[in-house]
């Protein structure tokens, strides 16, 4: 399947630095301070729930073993600690605390030549390996910019690049012209169940008067598992203008997210939905596309950093926070689920 695209286990209360006596102590709690790096703010997670709380603070938990986690706000870190709650013990985090991140595969393809039947007859789009080696710099830039930064270091993606040389032919269909996943696949044996975590494809739209215009920028598709790969699987149709680099950086200011956006799906439609994960609800049909539902606005970039560090609020819904998070991050990824290597 494909698209278009461009309760808590424990109670908490939160007592404010200034401050100087305990949080209540009510039945079955026992107050806990917690103490981050330098004071600096951070995001409580509690057994892979974001809990709308910000420490340093006092917090009251239930009795038993939990998962502290803490997304610090400014350096963009996850740290985080299992503690067993039976006294008034304090929680001081540092950044040893900080969890080894979880590797991620992705295969990014240049196409030189994409090639298709128009209404005007055959014509091909060409880029040149400038051209393509700025779409990577593109790509690569969001990686460390979008996705390592929103999952607060939790995920470390590990990129392999393997342009095509030889012209791939497009599919037209209702959406427009597409790069299908079986065009790639036949071209790339190395794609296996098991083996990437999302492929991305990068191919031009427009070359003189050779056009293959489609409903979307980006392109992905929603079910990995679904899939014969096994495998996330996105194309971005670019039209580079007259300069490339130019078009590129007017992207990076203006409408930053289109690489994010489309990982996303992959992810935030059924994957982690089959893992048990609340999800924001979906919106003309996909999750990803439900950002003004929640009141985010454009260009979507704190949806996506919400999103992927599940902390979307579910304002008067049930669970309070909706979204991945950095727990999930840390647990399996598409390749192992490919292979049924989750834990």
């Amino acid at each position: 399947m494909k698209f278009i695209c461009y309760t808590l286990a424990v109670v908490v209360s939160f007592l404010s630095a200034c401050k100087k006596d305990s949080a209540p102590s009510l039945p079955g709690l026992v107050p806990v301070t917690i103490s981050t790096p330098g004071g600096e703010a951070g995001y409580l997670y509690i057994d892979g729930k974001y809990t709308g709380i910000l420490v340093p603070g006092t917090v009251s938990f239930s009795v038993g073993h939990h998962t502290i986690g803490v997304a610090l706000k400014n350096t963009e870190i996850y740290l985080r600690k299992t503690i067993t709650a039976a006294a008034s013990t304090p929680v001081a985090f540092t950044t040893a605390d900080k969890p080894a991140p979880k590797t991620w595969k992705a295969l990014w393809i240049g196409l030189y030549e994409t090639r298709g039947n128009t209404e005007t007859g055959d014509c091909s789009t060409h880029f040149s390996t400038a051209d393509l080696d700025a779409g990577y710099n593109f790509f690569t830039w969001s990686l460390k910019e979008h996705f390592e930064k929103y999952a607060y270091g939790t995920m470390k993606w590990e990129v392999e690049r393997r342009d095509i040389t030889v012209p791939v032919t497009l599919t037209k269909g209702s959406i427009g012209y597409t790069v299908e996943p079986a065009a790639i696949a036949a071209l790339m044996p190395q794609i296996q169940p098991g083996v990437y975590d999302c492929v991305f494809v990068f191919w031009r739209e427009k070359e003189g008067a050779c056009s293959f215009p489609g409903n979307y920028f980006g392109l992905a598709w929603t079910n990995p598992m679904a899939e014969a790969l096994k495998t996330g699987y996105v194309t971005v149709k670019f039209d580079p203008g007259a300069d490339i680099a130019a078009t590129i950086n007017q992207y990076k200011i203006n409408d930053p997210g289109v690489w994010v956006h489309e990982w996303l799906h992959t992810v935030g439609e059924n994957f982690y939905q089959a893992k048990g994960l609340n999800l924001p609800e979906k919106a003309g049909g996909f999750s990803v596309h439900a950002a003004e539902v929640y009141h985010y606005s454009f260009p979507w970039m704190d949806w996506y950093r919400d999103f992927i560090s599940g902390r979307v609020s579910n304002t008067g819904g049930s669970p309070a926070y909706l979204g991945i998070g950095p727990e999930a991050l840390l647990g399996c990824t598409v390749r192992e689920m490919a292979l049924g290597n989750c834990r």
